[in-house]
């Protein structure tokens, strides 16, 4: 019994030692959290099999032979190693050329086809929480290098475009005649966001192909991309971000109270951070109109908060539907596995989390869009008992900037489960009072608005509408 003991405290010392760093090397504040997991969630080695010099990743088995066919015995790693599966068999690359850019489909925000024979294009500022939310690089004293825009842009395979564009009309004349459909298991949509790679100090560890900003040809430098898929049971997509791992600083926890906010500082500069700047919430807030000096706040998309433990001032995760600690640790330690058997320029970038629907107990497809109708608006719900699992403050530093925290925090200490954002919180089965799977999708609500002949900022306009409607009567409900 007493050797027994010595090797579990070994193995816990261990955990926490192993997470002492994090992906920018700096001090990792959630090692004060104790932690529950019981395994690691680690990258198999055939991932990183080379030929011929080029890595070739296999694709994620998705279907009925997966293991997501089964609800009752899924984990919460094996959502983890979907997300950095599909992401590496996405930039498996042929003649130096990822194969997201050469095998799928690029659209705008309207679902349109667009061609990027001379380049990837690039025309979208806007984040998706506000036309106003835009995110841009440092005006530094100098000039140099000077402020530029973050642009983003979208590809989705043909298995995904195909149904867009069969069900986009059906949408259009009679919307009560999409209300079962969903996606099909392997639709595939990605969103990426990218930057003038001249502007960056450094260039060298980012992934930089041929882009065309707004018909001017210029190199581009990727910064972060949500692969976003259905898999077997899962038709509300699993939702994926990864980014590259030296963006923005982090906020420091260990210097926030239960009471007050710790405000952000950096001794070294980032592309979204000038290091002779301070910033507090109001840097990431919505609607703000202050478009840099940025940080990060939820390490991996899981929420924590300060609390007082007696006369102590703790670190705690956050109760919510998902279990906190398994989910910061299985994402911690894929990354790990990741980081020390993968080779070249995608080694810079790291797996920021993932958030899914549990839909155990709803078996077949009408029965999970009838769940995802049910909930609507309410989708993206996290208190303890609601249905979200993953990361249920999913978000990336460069395309979900300004609602970290919410819509409108008036500070980070005061966030509760309540007023949380994530994927969900914009993308559901509700669109003006129309319920389908379908509409889940940004892109297909684009498409069915242009088929109406309504303009892309109308489209816009309608889609931040109902996301903030959605969320304050989320609150007001409260």
């Amino acid at each position: 019994m007493k050797t027994t003991k010595k090797v579990l405290l070994l193995i816990t010392l261990i955990s926490l030692c192993a997470c002492k760093k994090d992906s920018k090397g700096e001090k990792d504040t959630y090692t004060s959290i104790k932690s529950t997991a019981s395994s690691e969630c680690l990258a198999p080695a055939n991932w990183f099999t080379m030929v011929n010099n080029t890595r070739q990743t296999p694709p994620p088995n998705e279907g009925p032979t997966s293991v997501f066919a089964n609800n009752a015995t899924v984990t919460n790693c094996d959502f983890h190693q979907w997300s950095w599966q599909k992401f590496l068999w996405l930039t498996n690359e042929v003649n130096g050329v990822p194969s997201f850019i050469t095998t799928l489909i690029q659209v705008n925000a309207d679902g349109q086809r667009l061609d990027p024979s001379n380049g990837i294009v690039l025309t979208d500022t806007a984040q998706a929480s506000s036309a106003s939310d835009i995110l841009k690089t440092p005006n530094y004293p100098s000039g140099v290098p000077k402020s530029t825009t973050v642009y983003y842009s979208i590809f989705m395979d043909k298995l995904m475009y195909s149904t867009m564009l069969k069900y986009g009309p059906i949408a259009k004349n009679d919307p009560s005649k999409v209300k079962d459909i969903t996606f099909p298991v392997g639709s595939l949509e990605l969103k990426t966001s990218w930057i003038d790679a001249s502007v960056l100090k450094d260039p060298s560890s980012y992934f930089i192909t041929q882009g065309v900003i707004n018909g001017v040809k210029t190199k581009v430098a990727l910064l972060g991309m949500h692969v976003v898929g259905v898999v077997e049971n899962h038709p509300e997509f699993v939702w994926a971000t990864f980014e590259h791992e030296n963006l923005a600083p982090a906020y420091d926890w260990s210097k926030a109270t239960p009471t007050t906010d710790a405000p952000v500082t950096s001794s070294v500069d980032y592309p979204f951070f000038n290091k002779s700047s301070t910033a507090t919430v109001t840097n990431i807030t919505s609607k703000n109109g202050i478009y840099t000096d940025v940080f990060s706040v939820y390490k991996y998309g899981v929420p924590v908060e300060k609390a007082m433990k007696g006369s102590h001032n703790v670190q705690l995760y956050m109760k919510t539907s998902q279990n906190g600690s398994q989910n910061f640790n299985n994402i911690r330690t894929i990354n790990e596995s990741v980081k020390k058997q993968l080779k070249g320029i995608w080694n810079n970038y790291f797996y920021n989390g993932s958030i899914w629907i549990n839909t155990e107990g709803y078996n077949g497809t009408p029965a999970q869009a009838a769940l995802l109708d049910s909930l609507s608006g309410t989708l993206s719900e996290s208190t303890p008992g609601k249905l979200t699992r993953g990361s249920i403050a999913a978000y990336n530093i460069t395309m979900e900037t300004y609602v970290q925290v919410g819509f409108a925090p008036k500070s980070i200490h005061q966030v509760t489960v309540d007023s949380l954002v994530n994927c969900f919180s914009c993308h559901n089965a509700s669109h003006r009072s129309k319920l389908s799977p379908l509409y889940i999708s940004h892109v297909f609500n684009g498409y069915v608005g242009s088929l109406k002949g309504l303009t892309r900022k109308q489209i816009k306009q309608e889609s931040v509408k109902e996301i903030m409607d959605d969320y304050n009567l989320r609150l007001k409900l409260r």
